[in-house]
């Protein structure tokens, strides 16, 4: 399994590398959004070519908008693990409440001597059945106040 990043922190762009950011992610942002691949020629050696499939091109713009932003961003493999701390921080929550989380199995995990570890895919699995969750019970608490016409 990998492990989480060594970046300790996320990575916030200083002001030149945000209006570098800033300018690239407008020559990117026409090829994103029509699902193009594009072709990265460098500069200092034209004779370089590197093709960037349509995936590709969405991610490295999502990391200069936020760059040119200024606002921190961090990338995650999916398979990485993360601790107690870490996964809490991720959603927001307190670490005994996430704790109490993977004491239910609601998160899967492993230990590593003493230690939990998750799975960052796990996490996001988490997020989205959680927020499944929600959405079916606010559209039960509607269809609840309409029947009792108080919409």
């Amino acid at each position: 399994m990998l492990a989480l990043l060594d970046q300790a922190e996320p990575i916030v762009a200083d002001e030149a590398e945000a209006a570098i950011a800033k300018t690239a992610a407008a020559s990117l942002a026409p090829a994103a959004r029509a699902g193009q691949g594009v072709q990265l020629v460098l500069r200092e050696q034209p004779n370089v070519v590197v093709p960037l499939p349509a995936r590709a091109v969405e991610v490295v713009l999502t990391v200069l908008s936020a760059m040119a932003e200024r606002r921190p961003i961090s990338v995650i493999p999916h398979e990485a693990e993360l601790t107690t701390q870490q996964a809490a921080d991720y959603l927001n929550v307190s670490r005994p409440f996430l704790i109490s989380l993977i004491d239910r199995g609601e998160i899967p995990h492993r230990m590593v001597g003493r230690h939990r570890r998750l799975r960052f895919a796990d996490l996001l699995a988490f997020e989205r059945t959680s927020a499944e969750k929600r959405k079916q019970a606010l559209a039960e608490m509607a269809a609840e106040a309409r029947r009792l016409g108080l919409d």
